[in-house]
């Protein structure tokens, strides 16, 4: 049953409430946006708390960012509008600023390496940008040159700015922020413990043959 344009309005103001009240933005941080089309975009207005959203507060554009209905549109728009051009099954994005999220997007990281292997399952791995100025053009063409060399990848950490979750619609990519923040967390801890242990590379195969739908315990004549 397809949702109505309203439906999908109402979905990113609950995503919005659902972000603010558990601390993964503040203020008016942040944006969401839904793919409507292959030609429009939902997405939130500029200068709104995302806590506190409203349907009016969510405005409609075309794929070149022109507002066809609505008020003005977020100033990250044109990093939305990349993701979408860069991939057909991208259905919805966040944009937010959770604290430890940022707090590593503030720091020289690499996600060579995997500890948990909800990051495979969950957020289709970790790609990181080189630092961008916001808001400006330098964005979108980051973005679409880390998804251009990490095409499986569904989440992005920015450079001294935030984190960007791609979802199959709005609710996934709220979860991914979410969990995406927690594997952060819990990635802090162990580095304060100082012995964290990541997945070797037999692990990482069994996980990756998990997500394309293989049995990693079958054997050779299907017996078990």
């Amino acid at each position: 049953m397809c949702k109505t344009e309203m439906q999908h309005k109402e979905e990113i103001v609950e995503a919005g409430r659902f972000l603010y009240e558990k601390g993964l933005l503040v203020g008016t941080d942040g944006n969401i946006s839904i793919r409507l089309s292959e030609r429009e975009v939902l997405i939130t207005a500029s200068g709104y708390c995302k806590g506190r959203l409203t349907p009016e507060q969510v405005t409609k554009v075309d794929m070149e960012g022109h507002v066809l209905e609505g008020q003005k549109p977020a100033r990250d728009i044109r990093m939305h509008l990349a993701v979408y051009r860069e991939c057909e099954e991208a259905k919805a994005v966040v944009h937010a600023h959770p604290p430890v999220t940022t707090g590593y997007a503030m720091s020289e990281v690499s996600f060579a390496k995997t500890a948990l292997p909800e990051v495979l399952f969950a957020l289709k791995g970790i790609a990181v940008t080189e630092y961008t100025t916001p808001t400006t053009i330098e964005v979108p063409r980051e973005v679409s040159r880390v998804m251009t060399e990490n095409p499986k990848c569904r989440t992005i950490l920015l450079a001294n700015h935030g984190a960007l979750t791609i979802g199959s619609d709005v609710s996934e990519a709220f979860y991914m922020m979410e969990t995406l923040e927690m594997f952060l967390k819990a990635n802090l801890v162990s580095t304060l413990l100082g012995n964290t242990r990541y997945l070797d590379e037999a692990q990482m195969d069994k996980v990756n043959r998990l997500i394309k739908g293989e049995d990693p315990d079958s054997v050779i004549g299907g017996i078990r």
